[in-house]
């Protein structure tokens, strides 16, 4: 349909305006840098493990704040400003205590919407050092966003505690706002001081919070380049004809939105390389987008030592000296189990902490809302569409299921879209016959403590008695025909996958990638499992819903294009090369509010608005998870 070279980079151009618009925004939260005095370390104390984090019942937070403090925060929620409140922690009240929103993607979408049910962090000891919660300087409040069974986190944790991993300790509490049922949330040990107490004593050690995404570092020059075919244009265009995937077969996995993302961040590569513990040279200076994440104040000799271990990690004869190998094995052993790559093992280096003591590496889980096998091309997009007629998914030839990918996924090659070479911390430990061996053991100790003994029977079933009354309630952001299709998911996948996982390790089921590639037919069926059910991103759509979604369709697609991804990409083209096609669509489209309200304020062209809102279709999945803010702060 578009003849010429020129206009058809425009349309290719189009094609990927929606999907970098978001990104564009990209940044890194708010990090707090601080050294505990001698006088905090004497209030510190593990207190309040029993008391908040007893997780047999559900806690109740009220919080009490003044409405001149609770709208200048909630207006200003992007800016994470804390205000002074005080708080009633299951009947204890506690005096003068500093509250903010926190959060990455849920936080704009949620200010955007005019909803205030964010994410909180509460610090106890901000306004009086002295002040703590039994011994708990800070807590977060999580708001269970994009996880309809209200279950991810709270299962990681406890399986991470349960296995002897420096891991947050949660429990479930009912919010109150003045007194009023605000919404339930899940309460979380936030990794600072008393959690490094706690874990390590009163010599912490360092902690770091290593992210790849450094936007600035972004060239878009080289995204927009279509003059090879692995620029990030080509790439999405030969999947959404579904031209990557012809030929497919069923033992081939197809990782779609890791073909999309991957060229898309080759200028980022140094600072994956950097967040992956990858050794650049003995210079601290190349590793600073590590330092500038340090949770503690850092010195000229801590920066020494962590490039001394990441030096020790890569490059010498014995690397696991450089490892705290005994909690990373036990760390990889659930978090493989769970199938989380919004973490450390794919292209996406962050979502955990990084902590060094006496030059040993280890890490600390954190935000497991995308596990589970959430993290996916066919996740994102089926939980915003969910059934229609609209097929939103390219072809794939007989390339294999999403659901027999993430339930077979490969123990001993746990990494996603990358090289296991490319994480060093992984390939150390799973590269030597040793500690692969004491892999093995501790994920055959995870099946036989907690999947397999009944243990998982009975958390599973007594977390679900507790916290469905407040589904009911309206007080998460879940419908209850929601919540009990995720739990479903949720409860089939655990029992499918230890069963996979037992498999892998009696070596009935191949445990890398390239034995079940050539094997496919030794993995285990998945039956109607739906990990679509497993996440939700109603609470960041901000007007994008699934009805808004195919009213758009309807309007540019018609008669005239196939009503499939294929046919969406089609349109785009035409219009990108004849935008004044548009013109008899515009008025329609622009009494939508979502697209009336990207046009004014000039978020795109107005022609290219219709054009974005098609390809969002495609690309709506990663647009919409990786907003950052673009600063970092000191407190």
């Amino acid at each position: 349909m578009i003849k010429s070279k020129k206009t058809e980079r425009l349309s290719l151009i189009c094609i990927t305006l929606a999907a970098i618009l978001s990104i564009l925004l990209l940044c890194h939260p708010v990090q707090e840098i601080h050294t505990p005095a001698d006088e905090i370390l004497s209030q510190l104390s593990d207190d309040y493990a029993s008391l908040l984090f007893d997780d047999s019942y559900i806690h109740e937070i009220n919080i009490l704040i003044s409405d001149l403090n609770w709208d200048y925060m909630t207006k200003h929620a992007t800016e994470e400003q804390y205000v002074i409140c005080d708080a009633v922690i299951d009947g204890e009240h506690i005096d003068s205590i500093a509250i903010r929103p926190k959060g990455n993607s849920s936080l704009s979408a949620i200010s955007n919407s005019k909803d205030t049910h964010f994410s909180f962090k509460l610090e106890f000891n901000r306004y009086n050092q002295l002040n703590t919660f039994h011994g708990l300087d800070k807590l977060a409040l999580g708001n269970l966003g994009q996880d309809p069974s209200c279950m991810k986190d709270f299962l990681v944790y406890h399986m991470m505690n349960k296995m002897g991993v420096p891991a947050p300790l949660s429990s479930y509490t009912l919010v109150k706002l003045n007194g009023e049922d605000f919404g339930l949330y899940l309460a979380v040990e936030a990794v600072e001081d008393s959690f490094c107490y706690r874990n390590y004593g009163e010599d912490f050690g360092m902690l770091y919070k290593p992210d790849s995404f450094a936007m600035d570092s972004l060239d878009l020059s080289a995204f927009l380049d279509h003059s090879t075919p692995d620029s990030a244009l080509s790439v999405t265009e030969s999947i959404m004809d579904g031209e990557r995937y012809a030929g497919k077969t069923s033992g081939d996995r197809v990782d779609i939105i890791g073909d999309m993302i991957n060229p898309a961040f080759a200028s980022l590569a140094e600072q994956e390389r950097i967040a992956a513990l990858q050794y650049i040279s003995d210079d601290p200076k190349d590793y600073d987008s590590i330092f500038n994440t340090a949770v503690f104040d850092i010195t000229e000799s801590d920066k020494e030592q962590l490039v001394e271990s990441i030096r020790t990690l890569n490059t010498s004869d014995t690397p696991t000296d450089a490892l705290d190998t005994e909690s990373l094995l036990k760390f990889f052993a659930v978090h493989d189990f769970v199938n989380n790559y919004d973490s450390y093992n794919s292209f996406f280096v962050h979502n955990f902490y990084l902590h060094e003591k006496n030059g040993r590496l280890s890490l600390v889980p954190w935000d497991y809302n995308l596990a589970f096998g959430s993290l996916t091309y066919e996740c994102g997009l089926g939980s915003i569409l969910g059934d229609t007629n609209f097929n939103y998914l390219p072809p794939q030839g007989e390339a294999m299921s999403l659901e027999t990918n993430m339930i077979n996924y490969p123990i001993d090659t746990p990494t996603y879209s990358i090289p296991l070479a490319e994480r060093p911390l992984i390939n150390t430990l799973l590269g030597h016959n040793e500690t692969l061996d004491e892999y093995h053991r501790y994920c055959e100790e995870l099946l036989d403590s907690f999947f397999e003994n009944g243990q998982y029977d009975t958390l599973f079933q007594r977390t679900y008695n507790q916290i469905r009354p407040y589904i009911e309630k309206g007080l998460t952001f879940y419908t209850l025909p929601q919540f009990e299709a995720g739990t479903k998911a949720m409860n089939d996948y655990c029992r499918l996958r230890a069963k996979s996982v037992r498999g892998q390790l009696n070596g009935s089921i191949p445990a890398t990638m390239e034995g079940q590639q050539k094997d496919p037919e030794k993995l285990i069926q998945t039956g109607n499992l739906q990990l679509k059910d497993l996440v939700s991103f109603d609470s960041l759509l901000s007007g994008l819903d699934k009805d808004t979604l195919m009213h758009i369709l309807q309007i540019i697609l018609q008669d005239d294009y196939p009503y499939n991804t294929v046919g969406a990409v089609e349109a785009v083209r035409h219009y990108a090369a004849v935008p004044k096609d548009l013109a008899v669509f515009l008025p329609e489209l622009m009494k939508i509010p979502v697209i009336s309200e990207m046009a004014y304020k000039k978020m795109l062209p107005l022609a290219a608005v219709p054009i974005a809102m098609l390809i969002l279709v495609a690309a709506l999945f990663f647009t919409i998870h990786y907003r950052r803010r673009n600063y970092a702060a000191k407190a």
